[in-house]
């Protein structure tokens, strides 16, 4: 039973896409949307400036007009425009208790890959989270 004051829950991540061949290790966790039945896994990614979610999650989500402002996101990928939005998420636990959470995401029409990203700003910058890279363990809490 994890008990500590930093941490709510702990869940093994991934170090290669579950999708698709990626030449580094990168870090993916388990995440659920609301309103979705399945997990995603979603690249942790702390140098994004906003969370990205995949096309397929937004059109699973039916996420229509795109809400918010016109915003301007330089990535590896190019510069893309797109709309920032607040969608509620859950953190899966293994162990301990799973993390509900809402994060600001990047929407974009023309997002090149199917992937989600969890980024610093909005989401990442509003829990608490450490790695243990050698058990490949994602620690998170409030």
């Amino acid at each position: 039973m994890l008990r500590s004051r930093f941490v709510q829950g702990r869940a093994k991540f991934a170090d290669h896409a579950p999708d698709f061949s990626e030449p580094t290790a990168k870090v993916y966790v388990n995440v659920r949307f609301a309103g979705l039945e399945d997990n995603h896994a979603a690249q942790l990614d702390t140098g994004a400036a906003w969370s990205v979610l995949s096309p397929r999650v937004v059109k699973d989500l039916g996420i229509g007009g795109w809400g918010g402002g016109q915003v301007r996101m330089s990535t590896r990928f190019g510069v893309y425009g797109g709309h920032l939005v607040r969608v509620p998420l859950t953190l899966i636990a293994d162990e301990g208790e799973s993390l509900d959470t809402e994060g600001v995401f990047f929407v974009c029409r023309d997002w090149p890959v199917d992937q989600t990203f969890l980024g610093y700003s909005g989401l990442l910058d509003s829990i608490r989270f450490a790695l243990d890279p050698q058990e490949n363990d994602f620690y998170f809490g409030l």
